[in-house]
């Protein structure tokens, strides 16, 4: 990896430029002594407004509401036992002056402005015409993906196509149409240039280049086919995702490619990323978060296990899209917590005070649980019944037979308070233990079900938050696959759509499938982009956010359609309305 992290989440001190005031969202604000012009004129001044654009993409991306920015409100997610976020989850008094909405529009623009800069204080910057041109262009990439990610979230907003050094007092609100055409003109315009690299996966991925161009925008045409009727952009979101794929398959295991000891960071798979470098960050203990997303509460450090986020668990419909044999599950879950002793019915994973649970010991342990303690094991719906629970117990019964057996189907247990674990257990064979009820609010307890590893890090093994530092990313190639698929789909090529779903069908080791549909694709994205991606969108996009949560959002089934109404789009902020002087409230979405 590029050792540029510590510039990359550093603040820039000089001549540094924030949104501040009752004008947060127009207004610049110099917090900074020294003058912004000769200090950006330097060639390092200069590329530090680089590092700044990119540096604007983490608090969307690693922030403790980043699940709730791109996943709540859908059929994969649930929430665990904190609640999540009430409007955006069950679109329950959602209003324009919610504050999650709010935080990500400014961040939004935040982000936006900082690209701007670079252009902004080019012209002074004492570097040569390509280096200039090419910075520029990191820029815009930067920027071209704020406003996708405000397009499809907020529909039309205002589109800012300069530095602000003043005062501003507004900006109109553009069409979605308009917002499409700005992003596929800017991004079009950055690979024609061929200024940036070719691609920087390989690198780190956390440079902007013409890979990551190619892959943005055929994701901003399909959305915009979607959103604007053009039949046509379907086609163009399918040609610039063949570009990308570029007659590649997928060749690394996927179990390689998440591997906990980011070994797989710079596959060349993750076309764009965040990246993180615990040996050059200024702050170690100032990593991501994710390693703590999309699992419940296990005890902490306290008990050695995993201290989760407690919010964002899948549901069983969500581990039902997984396929007997998909080797994406055992890669994306983890089925055995490791403890150094048995559990203690008066203490819990404690003794004496000290925990008992190992849960990095299933990587010390070379990713295996064969020979090592296992306080609980979840297995697999297609492997919970009795024969399946005694083989696996057979396999190592030195280090299984006082397993708490967890089965991740409908029966699951609910395994909290603690203290009810012995008596529990003893009321069916093989520990396993039959109480879980999707119907009634057990589901938000602790233990029920198992924490995801996908995002873990076990080179710092730390328990706490903000101890991960292996990359982000953004854009993938799978992903990319998926959108092929999407737009050969829509655009009347079922065969190839077909083809480049069942490419990632057989990375996975499950069986190709004969036909493909919306459903298919968004099925085979719940299991290759769990956790890291954006299934609100998603469902939004292709027409599906109602439909899906009346069937499997346990918040909202059989009531999604009059919860959601018209409120497919978040609101504009109100507080983004009042202090913009060219919008009014005739500019909010429908349904607020």
């Amino acid at each position: 990896m590029r050792k540029t992290i510590e510039l990359l989440y550093t603040f820039i001190a000089a001549g540094s430029m924030v949104l501040a005031g009752c004008d947060d969202f127009l207004t610049p604000e110099n917090k900074s002594a020294v003058t912004d012009t000769d200090y950006f004129a330097t060639s390092d001044g200069f590329q530090s407004l680089v590092y700044d654009a990119y540096a604007q993409l983490d608090p969307l991306f690693n922030d403790s509401d980043t699940p709730l920015y791109f996943n709540a409100g859908t059929d994969l997610y649930q929430q665990g036992r904190k609640t999540s976020d009430q409007a955006l989850h069950r679109w329950l008094n959602f209003t324009p002056e919610n504050g999650t909405v709010e935080t990500f529009y400014t961040e939004c623009y935040d982000g936006i402005r900082s690209c701007l800069a670079i252009q902004y204080y080019a012209p002074n910057a004492s570097v040569d015409d390509e280096t200039k041109q090419k910075a520029i262009d990191e820029g815009r990439f930067v920027e071209a993906l704020f406003y996708y990610l405000l397009v499809n979230n907020f529909g039309g907003v205002p589109i800012v196509t300069e530095y602000a050094d003043t005062a501003v007092k507004g900006y109109p609100r553009a069409t979605a149409e308009e917002v499409y055409n700005y992003i596929i003109g800017e991004l079009e315009s950055i690979i024609s240039n061929n200024l940036l690299v070719e691609s920087s996966a390989t690198a780190g991925g956390g440079e902007a280049s013409i890979e990551a161009a190619k892959a943005l925008l055929a994701k901003t045409y399909l959305s915009a086919a979607w959103d604007l009727g053009n039949d046509a952009y379907f086609s163009e979101a399918a040609r610039y995702a063949d570009e990308v794929i570029d007659g590649r398959s997928l060749t690394t295991e996927f179990a390689d490619l998440w591997a906990a000891d980011y070994s797989g960071d710079d596959d060349a798979e993750f076309i764009f990323d965040l990246e993180f470098d615990f040996d050059s960050t200024h702050d170690q203990t100032d990593g991501n978060c994710w390693q703590n997303f999309y699992c419940n509460y296990y005890g902490g450090s306290e008990e050695g296990m995993k201290n989760g986020a407690s919010c964002y668990v899948p549901y069983m419909h969500t581990l039902r899209y997984f396929e007997e044999g998909d080797k994406r599950y055992d890669a994306t879950f983890m089925k055995t917590l490791l403890v150094t002793g048995a559990w203690d019915p008066d203490q819990g994973f404690k003794q004496d005070g000290n925990p008992l649970g190992d849960y990095f010991g299933f990587y010390e342990n070379g990713n295996t649980a064969m020979g090592r303690m296992v306080g609980v094991y979840y297995p697999a719906y297609w492997e919970c019944d009795d024969e399946s629970v005694s083989a696996w117990r057979a396999e190592d019964p030195e280090n299984r037979e006082q397993t708490y057996v967890i089965p991740q189907n409908e029966k699951t247990a609910i395994m909290d308070p603690m203290s009810t674990y012995e008596t529990d257990r003893e009321e069916v064979d093989n520990g396993v233990i039959l109480k879980y009820d999707l119907e009634t609010e057990c589901y938000q307890k602790s233990w029920s079900i198992q924490p995801c590893r996908k995002f873990d890090d076990s080179n710092t093994a730390s328990y706490n938050s903000d101890r991960s530092f292996r990359d982000i990313h953004i854009i993938t190639l799978p992903e990319i696959f998926l959108v092929a698929a999407e737009a050969y789909l829509k655009s009347g090529d079922s065969a190839t759509a077909l083809e480049r779903l069942n490419t990632i069908r057989r990375r996975a080791g499950v069986a190709d499938v004969a036909s493909v549909d919306v459903d298919a694709i968004l099925k085979e994205s719940a299991c290759e982009m769990f956790g890291n991606g954006y299934r609100r969108m998603d469902l939004r996009r292709t027409g599906k956010l109602i439909e899906y949560n009346n069937l499997y959002n346990s918040e909202l089934q059989g009531t999604a359609e009059s919860a959601i109404g018209e409120k497919l789009l978040w609101p504009i902020p109100q507080a983004a309305i009042d202090a913009n002087d060219q919008l009014s409230s005739a500019d909010q979405n429908p349904g607020y």
